[in-house]
């Protein structure tokens, strides 16, 4: 699916994008709360300055995009990759990232407060 298709989808009223295919897809800036995008590829994908709150990103392949200054307050993504992902300014506050792979994501000005990272894998390369 490409952006595109996504956003008219969204601006209809869909919200269930379940195991969709948006590697490498330009979304900056678009404002998708509550979208669900369970098991989604996402891979490379930029969703820098979108507002992602109350999202659902559980087992959603997030690695290397772009999430810089995106809002993903209060989001479910357990089980989600975030592996070599941009997270500088994301805004990640009350959010469950259990079981989450966050290695080499850049959490620099990250928001975390309130965030579950139980069982997280948080390798960071110094």
């Amino acid at each position: 699916m490409d952006a595109e298709e996504l956003l008219d989808k969204y601006a209809a009223g869909e919200r269930n994008f379940h195991s969709e295919n948006l590697s490498e897809e330009n979304l900056k800036g678009a404002d998708l709360c509550e979208i669900d995008l369970y098991g989604a590829n996402s891979a490379g994908v930029d969703l820098s300055g979108a507002n992602l709150t109350q999202a659902k990103l559980n087992s959603t392949n997030l690695t290397k995009a772009f999430l810089t200054d995106t809002k993903l307050s209060s989001i479910s993504a357990s089980s989600a990759i975030f592996a070599w992902t941009d997270l500088n300014g994301a805004d990640l506050s009350w959010s469950t990232l259990n079981s989450a792979n966050l290695n080499h994501a850049n959490l620099e000005q990250a928001n975390l407060i309130g965030v579950d990272l139980s069982s997280a894998k948080l390798f960071m390369q110094t």
